[in-house]
């Protein structure tokens, strides 16, 4: 962590179009006083407070055999690193790519072990899966996990503050590219690019784990998930951007928590 105590903010503030400036996050501050940090365990880590321009690149659902490989390549080629939120049983599926996710120096963290929302179990069921989880992750890649996104961004304090126990740290996000329907590669890009601002986590995801909660009018993503990354990657470079991982963001700024408004439907 920075040293500075988190703030505080309404979402509202951080999903903005356009997208905020960054570094202006105290201004938006529920409180003017400091927030105990006992009530900021109840909130996720959204993005950090700050003018650099850097951003973290975030993917879930994974790792997947189809589309993982790709976007590793397209890292490895930029010298970049993501954070890769993964699922137990993804992981158990294709323990190969863990590894190679955590031997090519990105961040591996922990989603769950399947996409069920935490909010449709109790409390202890919850942690005890995730326990569970995370327990399988650390075994298959050799190291620990300390950062954790649920699934569609959904807790309850209960579970918030039994995943800080843990020692682990509840991630949000700050944007993301609506990569989880088909679109065209090029069109996806361009949505994750609005989104980003300095101090950013952009949400996008290397498989989609929940085909089931397809909308009528929606499709499964067909495009390349590794030419989205691509794309942003030179984008970010063209304007500035460095890219970091999520605990890096977190460790070297200001973190910025909020509460989940649900915006992973369109408006």
């Amino acid at each position: 962590m920075s040293g500075q105590p988190p703030l505080l903010v309404r979402s509202r503030e951080i999903w903005r179009v356009p997208a905020p400036p960054g570094g202006r996050f105290a201004d938006a501050a529920m409180a003017p006083f400091p927030v105990p940090r006992s009530l900021l365990r109840s909130f996720g880590v959204f993005c950090v407070d700050t003018t650099q321009r850097v951003v973290a690149l975030s993917y879930d659902d994974g790792p997947h055999p189809a589309h993982t490989p790709g976007i590793l390549d397209v890292f490895a080629d930029a010298g970049a690193h993501a954070t890769f939120f993964v699922l137990a049983e993804q992981a158990r599926a294709h323990p190969g790519l863990v590894r190679r996710i955590v031997a090519e120096g990105h961040e591996l963290a922990l989603h769950g072990d399947d996409h069920t929302a935490l909010t449709t179990l109790p409390d202890s069921e919850a942690l005890t899966r995730l326990a569970r989880a995370r327990e399988q992750v650390e075994q298959i890649a050799g190291r620990r996990v300390r950062l954790f996104r649920p699934p569609y961004g959904k807790h309850t304090a209960g579970q918030a503050r039994g995943i800080r126990a843990m020692g682990m740290e509840l991630v949000i996000w700050s944007s993301h590219a609506w990569d989880w329907i088909d679109a065209d590669a090029a069109t996806v890009a361009r949505t994750a690019w609005e989104g980003v601002f300095p101090g950013g986590i952009v949400l996008l995801h290397d498989h989609r784990a929940d085909p089931q909660t397809l909308g009528p009018h929606e499709a499964l993503p067909t495009f390349d998930k590794a030419d989205v990354a691509r794309s942003l990657l030179q984008r970010l470079e063209a304007e500035g951007y460095s890219v970091a991982t999520v605990g890096d963001l977190i460790a070297a700024h200001r973190e910025v928590r909020s509460a989940l408004r649900d915006r992973m439907r369109r408006e």
